[in-house]
């Protein structure tokens, strides 16, 4: 097993990253990314819809087969050939579900379609359904309420459901024509493999899960009777479900001739059972009973591990749990936020029309003290993902003045997420999940001190870095390990790998206790706003906010 790699393939929001894993030692060689060529950033829009998100599912394979190009290339650079990958990971984001054909084409790939979005990929931040989110979260509590324990209390328009219900809705035509839809963490797996029947893909169980409402406890997917209810239409797409879904303990196929042959490596490596990108991330950064990970970037996902034989899978307010999404052995408990860094570069770009960096206002805002903006803001300009679970929420921003700075309103921005994220900390822990430890990976993890500080003293606990900016990549790239070492027969867990890969940076962002008591005053402030705006009925007093702000702001 000596000198053998394997590789993680990262499909993210605007690139495909491919990173190389010495297998023995866990040692990352080097990453490479291409991006997506199609649309603005590899994501079509509409100007009449600004809830659409929609990508190609030809450009997913270009993109990989460059990004495949450029891994050869730089591993001939080191003396590697690509004869030695002996295992493939893959993630991708999600809920992005595309609909294909029975023989595996992507409805985007043929000339009836080639132009209409609907039959494009489904990308996970598409919130065009929330209507029909609406609707099977009222059908779950009228006649499965047992669902709802599973996904925090809503459905959310970001999922499989909703969004092959949305399409029925609106194009018939597609949706007809469509065999079944894939999850893309299922779809590239397939294609790995050269699979040309749909009925032969083998599903996760991190998508299924998370996104699909699949749970044992219910028996898999869920029944005819329900999925009747939504739509009697639907009953085709439940019957393309297989009884059983993985998790990356197993293997989704083996690479097929076509694509070891293109690229130099050997036919029949194994490619393990693909999984959610923000999951990857987890185990990339080495996660472990009892820690928070937040994968931070344009959205964010927090992500705990509970105890199958100890833990409470029935959690409100949290995106959703499933078993075995992340690791073995333990439920997998999914939060998040819509928006974070797509927050700020709206702002930059939008609002600011490209004339500020985030370096100069980062800079800016660093020099002045907590609460002297007088501002506060709602993080909630792509809706709330938890934990009210509510698209048609929208941001906002409170305490502006003649007098106030671009880069107060930064700081106040990323301030806000700051907010949003103690929100489903404390929310998780009032219902006895146990955060005894946070890692944070993501480029702005490593990027900003500033907005590390910040979330420091918000949330009141240390801030750890995932050492690699890469650990979405390096989680995949673990799975192709496990599947590797089990090829040859070899027991290892994924615990002893993320041993040898997953360290943490020797900068630890601690809470600076001046700072945490007025965040605090800030916090509840916030949380005023979040709960009046956020929460039907609620009849909370809002005419202090101002004059508290400036309260705080003058000190």
């Amino acid at each position: 097993m000596q000198n053998k790699i394997v590789l993680g393939i990262d499909f993210g929001s605007t690139a495909v990253r491919v990173l190389t894993l010495e297998l023995e030692s866990g040692k990352v060689l080097h990453s490479v990314e291409h991006a997506y060529e199609k649309g603005v950033n590899g994501v079509f829009t509409s100007d009449s819809d600004s809830l659409l998100a929609r990508q190609s599912a030809t450009d997913y394979i270009n993109s990989m087969k460059m990004a495949l190009k450029k891994s050869e290339l730089e591993n001939k650079k080191a003396g590697i050939a690509m004869s030695s990958v002996t295992g493939i990971g893959v993630d991708a984001t999600g809920s992005t579900p595309l609909p294909v054909t029975k023989n595996m084409k992507p409805l985007s790939s043929l000339d009836q379609f080639k132009d209409n979005l609907n039959a494009y990929s489904w990308m996970w931040k598409d919130h065009t359904s929330h209507k029909e989110a609406d609707k099977i979260t009222k059908t779950i509590t009228k006649i499965r309420p047992l669902y709802l324990t599973k996904i925090g209390g809503a459905y959310s328009s970001e999922w499989f459901w909703a969004k092959i219900l949305h399409c029925r809705n609106i194009d018939k035509e597609v949706f007809d024509t469509a065999f079944t839809w894939l999850e893309l963490s299922d779809f590239i797996p397939a294609v790995l493999a050269g699979i040309t029947d749909a009925n032969e893909v083998k599903r996760n169980i991190c998508a299924a899960g998370h996104k699909g409402l699949y749970n044992d406890e219910w028996g898999g997917f869920p029944d005819a009777k329900f999925i009747e209810a939504l739509h009697p239409d639907l009953i085709k797409i439940l019957k393309t479900l297989p009884k059983k879904t993985y998790s990356i303990e197993y293997n989704s196929g083996k690479l097929s001739k076509e694509w070891a042959e293109e690229f130099g490596m050997p036919e029949g490596i194994p490619i393990a059972m693909g999984i959610l990108d923000a999951h990857a991330g987890a185990v990339g950064s080495g996660i472990k009973d009892g820690s928070l990970v937040k994968i931070i970037g344009t959205s964010t996902c927090d992500l705990v591990l509970g105890d199958l034989d100890k833990s409470n899978s029935n959690i409100e307010g949290v995106a959703s749990v499933a078993t075995e999404s992340v690791l073995p052995n333990y439920f997998g408990i999914e939060s998040g936020q819509s928006a974070v860094g797509d927050i700020l570069d709206w702002y930059i770009k939008n609002i600011l029309k490209n004339n500020r960096s985030h370096k100069d206002l980062t800079e800016e805002a660093e020099s002045i003290k907590v609460g002297a903006s007088g501002l506060i803001a709602l993080d909630w300009n792509n809706g709330n993902r938890s934990i009210l679970s509510d698209p048609m929420l929208s941001g906002l921003i409170i305490g502006q003045s003649l007098q106030t700075k671009d880069f107060e309103i930064y700081r106040a921005l990323i301030e806000s997420t700051a907010f949003g994220a103690r929100v489903i900390i404390e929310d998780m822990e009032r219902q006895g999940v146990v955060i005894n430890d946070i890692v944070n990976c993501g480029g702005i993890t490593h990027k900003n001190p500033l907005f590390m500080q910040i979330y420091a003293d918000v949330i009141n606990k240390p801030m750890k870095i995932a050492a690699i900016d890469e650990t979405v990549a390096l989680g995949s790239a673990l799975m192709g390990a496990y599947a590797a070492y089990s090829k040859e027969g070899k027991t290892i867990t994924y615990n002893e790998l993320q041993d040898k890969s997953c360290t943490v940076t020797e900068k630890v962002y601690h809470p600076i206790s001046e700072n945490v008591k007025v965040y605090h005053k800030l916090y509840n402030i916030y949380k005023k706003l979040h709960d009046a705006f956020g929460i039907e009925g609620s009849k909370i007093e809002l005419y202090p906010v101002m004059k508290d702000l400036i309260k705080i702001k003058n000190g």
